[in-house]
Order: structure tokens, then sequence, then C-alpha cells
């Protein structure tokens, strides 16, 4: 046996000068350069950006599945009989429930791939939509930090102050003429690119920070050594967002794996009432409640309309007279992810009794990222 068959078999069938000739002859065909097309470039030609491979899609169908032995009949195929209305009515039924398994679709076919990329109003359905879209995010506070709704005249008294700094639309107080007004000026009309590229808070999940540092400790006395000993301390920041304005905020050493599954209000209500100290979700004792809200232009009237938008506002309970408020980035980490990652800006402490406000180090704490969570469990 010859454990260098492959090198040998290269050399044979596939010689140095059979590159070289690909490399020496532009024109492979003999076409005349007058001739248009590609005939006279390589044999590989010039690749294809996306947007050009997808409008070569369009007019393909999608193609039933090959019998699985010659000449037997091939399987069932209903969807390639459908029209296209009910694929998009179905498609948008798709996305409301699950946004991955719509975009997923595209590995189908290229039909399907052409339909997930193109068709503007599902993702115009999605964009609009409290399920995932911006119906859901708030730009003005919509609950108290108890989660119990704002007084109808404290809302009545933030618009009316909001809209007496200006001429200016307040992005976010109506969700879609804000989404239409932004979609025009920045997304260049595009509801896919709008989705994918304006700042928003991700519900099917939570924000998770990991600390990690070293303090140093202290030797025993009956400890012979020449060095103090140091500690590594880890511990996690969780965060979980509400379409309806509210957040649940949790500071403990539990490891994610046994942490995620129990962020839900109602293990944090019973936790609060003292009926389950002994359960395994013991820790969401810690847990505390808040509420979130996204910038608009009305938190910077003099900014550009592309960056009114990306920052966090979240506010929690605090130990005993104070209030705790994160201020934080929405930013994107990893190649082709977007909203997932929360870069802090500022933390501050707030005491209700004297109005007096502080401000926490960030010396060690890390920035939140976004983890996806199946299921909660619980309703929830």
């Amino acid at each position: 046996m010859d454990d260098a068959v492959d090198v040998k078999y290269r050399r044979k069938h596939f010689p140095p000068s059979y590159f070289a000739s690909k490399l020496h002859n532009p024109n492979p065909s003999n076409a005349s350069q007058t001739v248009p097309g590609t005939a006279h470039h390589s044999l590989d030609g010039t690749p294809q950006n996306i947007k050009d491979l997808l409008a070569g899609f369009q007019g393909l169908r999608i193609e039933p599945a090959q019998p699985e032995i010659e000449g037997m009949e091939a399987p069932p195929c209903p969807i390639s009989t459908l029209p296209h209305e009910i694929l998009v009515h179905i498609f948008m039924e798709i996305a409301i429930l699950d946004m991955a398994a719509f975009v997923r679709l595209a590995q189908v076919c290229k039909r399907l791939a052409y339909m997930v990329s193109t068709e503007e109003q599902i993702w115009k359905r999605i964009c609009l939509g409290s399920e995932v879209g911006f119906g859901a995010m708030h730009y003005q506070w919509q609950r108290e930090i108890s989660g119990s709704l704002l007084e109808e005249e404290r809302v009545d008294r933030i618009l009316d102050a909001s809209e007496a700094e200006g001429d200016m639309p307040i992005i976010g107080l109506d969700p879609e003429i804000s989404s239409l007004v932004l979609l025009h000026n920045i997304y260049s009309s595009s509801w896919q690119k709008m989705f994918r590229l304006r700042p928003r808070i991700r519900f099917n999940g939570c924000y998770i920070s990991t600390v990690n540092y070293i303090r140093p400790g202290q030797a025993s006395p009956s400890q012979i050594t020449w060095n103090s000993p140091v500690h590594i301390v880890t511990y996690y920041r969780y965060l979980r967002f509400y379409r309806n304005g509210t957040v649940i905020s949790l500071l403990t050493t539990s490891e994610p794996a046994d942490v995620v599954h129990f962020l839900t209000k109602s293990l944090q209500q019973s936790h609060k009432d003292g009926s389950g100290a002994h359960l395994p979700s013991a820790f969401m004792q810690n847990a505390t409640r808040g509420r979130w809200r996204l910038s608009s232009a009305s938190d910077n009237p003099e900014a550009e309309l592309k960056d009114a938008e990306g920052d966090l506002y979240v506010e929690t309970e605090g130990v005993g007279k104070y209030i705790y408020r994160m201020e934080l980035s929405l930013r994107s980490a990893g190649k082709g992810a977007r909203n997932n990652k929360l870069a802090w800006k500022a933390y501050y402490h707030y005491n209700k009794l004297t109005d007096d406000r502080g401000e926490f180090t960030l010396r060690n704490d890390k920035a939140f990222f976004w983890s996806r969570v199946k299921s909660y469990g619980m309703g929830e």
C-alpha cells in the first residue's frame, strides 16, 4: 500500500501544465473578443454578489424530490403546487411564530431563498408587529419599577414635555410612524434591512454578563509560603426583557445552565413571598424587578436620526432606599449576528430619600451577550 497515492494521482491526472494552460488561456472557447458575454473570460467566471445571485432565482419554481428508485413514482410535493399568495401567507405565520425557522427556509431551495430574502410584505409584518419587531420596542417608560402601569397623568406629562422641546418628530411615540420615517431615510426602503440593522431588544432569550477577576488573598498564619494566595472570582449578571416594558435582573454566582430556565416572574414572586426558599431556584430570591426603554430623538434632539437610537436604559430595584440605573449600548458581536450584545456605558445608584445619585465603577464588569432560550417553562 502506498500512502502517497493521492499525490501520484494529482501528478498523473492534474499536472502543473494543466493549471498553467488554464491561467494562460483566458479565452478557452476561442470566441471573438467582440462577442458579448463571458465566453472569453476565465472558466470560473466573475463571482456574483448576493443581490445578483438572488435575482437569478426569481423565475425558478419549487422542484419536487426525485424518486428514490428510477422508474418509480416520485413522492408527493403539495407545496410546489401552491400559489404564490398562499406561500406568502404561510411564511408570514412561520415568521411570527419563529423568526429563526423562517430564515432557515432559505436553505431548502432557491425559490424559497428568493422569497425569504425579497418578500417585503413579510418583513414589513415582522418589523411592525409586536412579536419580535419594533411594535414591542418602548422608547418611553411604560411601567413602574415594580411592574405596575404608569399613571395616565404621568404619561401625559412625559409626552407633553417631550413635544414641547421642539418641532422635531419624536421617534418611538408611534412605532409605525417612526418606522416609516426611518425606513426611507436610513434603511433604503427595505424592511429586511431595517429589521437586521435597527437596534432592538430580543425577547426569546436572555442577556448574560460573565465576570472574572482576580483579587489577592491573605495567607494563613500557620502556612509557610513565600507568596500570598489569590482568588479567582466569577459571577454572572442576567437580564431578561419582557414586551410590556419590564425586566428581571439577577446577580448570582450560579452558572447559566442552572439559571436561565428559572428566570420567570412567577418564580421571582414566589421567592419574594418566601415560599420557595428550598427549591432549586432559590437564587431567584435575589432577582430584582425593573423597567426598560430605548433611546429616541427626544433624548438628544441635536443628534442625527440614525444616531438617535441604540442606547438602552434599565432601572431596577436596589437595596433599601436605592434604585439602580444601567445605561447600555446595543452592539453586534460576531460575523453575521446583530443586536446580540449590550455594552456598558454607565451604572448609577439613586437615593429616593435624599435625591442623590452616585456612580458605580465598572472596572470588572463585562458586556452582556444574548443567549437564546427555547423554553422557560411555567407557561412563559
